[in-house]
């Protein structure tokens, strides 16, 4: 196959690009920076820009999938300013890859696009949710741009491609992402769960995610999926575990709501919320997880 993928530099794309090139497969990427542009044979790297709203058509030659990764992190304070960075990023992007299709020729039968469980309301018992059996959405600023990607998306569907999602919970990396900032008060003998700590944190494996979106491309799956592994766990558990595998005790009390709202404003939503989410439907489709069991995962991750 060969693949445009958006965001390859990311944490999630690199990973995926290279087990995606191990795997045999060629790859296009887009990067905003000509200095990051490189032309060997599986892997070429394409200009575009956002904000002007320019596309190097070449990158769809020979391309049959997209997954675009690409967005603004939303792990940062969510001023005004920052709202329409984070919306902004993801919707113009997804606008400009189908204006491309649009306007050129190409053979492009498959787009996969991310987007998060953070879409999902609060749960804090019952069973996980299920993407066929979607509630009303959470009432935050996450949920909003998470509707607004997923909506913007399903304009794929009228070029004529098939179209898939993926849902991405917590990803647990050696390397950035969330485990390496939940580590670092543990490594200090500072690690507390936050507010109740009976959140649910619906995690997954970096290389289990760099799986699903391996799966669903050669599977030709459509859409949407939740991308977390099967055992979701609650947030003191969480942190007791990391500090378990890390051998560093976490005897703090938990961090009261209000001083995660004071200290994170908004944007706490992301670390307060109660995610609760599905892998059954990924599994079923036939994808087998590498890991996950959560112990497992850490001390993968926490070397």
């Amino acid at each position: 196959m060969k693949l445009l993928i958006t965001g390859a530099t990311g944490l999630v794309g690199s990973k995926l690009t290279d087990v995606l090139r191990s795997a045999g497969h060629q790859i296009h990427y887009l990067t905003t920076r000509e200095s990051a542009i490189e032309k060997e044979a599986d892997y070429r790297g394409f200009l575009w820009d956002v904000r002007s709203m320019s596309i190097d058509a070449a990158c769809l030659e020979g391309v049959d999938t997209i997954i675009h990764l690409a967005g603004e992190s939303v792990f940062q304070r969510w001023t005004d300013e920052a709202k329409e960075r984070i919306m902004s990023s993801r919707i113009n992007s997804t606008q400009l890859l189908i204006n491309a299709l649009a306007d050129n020729d190409h053979q492009v039968k498959h787009a996969i696009t991310a987007s998060a469980i953070g879409i999902y309301p609060d749960v804090w018992e019952g069973q996980p949710l299920k993407e066929n059996e979607v509630p009303p959405t959470a009432d935050n600023f996450l949920a909003e741009v998470c509707v607004a990607w997923e909506n913007m998306g399903m304009q794929f569907k009228e070029l004529r491609l098939k179209h898939s999602i993926v849902r991405i919970g917590i990803v647990l990396a050696a390397q950035g992402g969330a485990l390496e900032q939940m580590a670092k008060p543990v490594k200090l003998y500072a690690g507390a769960g936050f507010g109740n700590g009976k959140m649910w944190q619906s995690w997954v494996a970096i290389d289990d995610l760099v799986g699903i979106f391996q799966h669903i491309a050669e599977e030709r799956l459509e859409g949407v999926y939740n991308g977390v592994a099967p055992n979701p766990v609650r947030n003191r558990p969480l942190m007791e575990t990391i500090g378990e595998v890390l051998d560093k005790p976490v005897f703090l009390p938990n961090v009261p709501e209000f001083m995660m709202k004071l200290m994170l404003g908004e944007m706490s939503a992301t670390v307060l919320s109660s995610q609760y989410a599905s892998s059954e439907k990924i599994e079923q489709s036939g994808y087998t997880f590498q890991l996950p069991e959560l112990k497992k995962a850490l001390k993968e991750y926490l070397k």
